[in-house]
């Protein structure tokens, strides 16, 4: 996991949610969740709220191909 973004920088487009993410990368959102339990898959952070995040480079970078998931 990565250090925790200030809340100002979610909202900057350089953080994407779970959902975001299945969108982007056609894995489905349970897929995502099931990576994160078996700690595979894309880094992520997990604030205190429970809410997780994606960073959009690490995903931009798995479909250029760049990481495997």
């Amino acid at each position: 996991m990565s250090q925790l973004p200030v809340p100002q920088e979610l909202h900057t487009g350089e953080w994407l949610t779970p959902r975001q993410v299945s969108a982007a990368t056609h894995y489905a959102v349970q897929t995502l969740a099931n990576n994160r339990s078996l700690g595979i898959g894309l880094p992520y952070i997990k604030l205190p709220t429970g809410r997780i995040w994606y960073r959009r480079a690490d995903v931009e970078a798995l479909i250029g191909g760049a990481v495997a998931a």
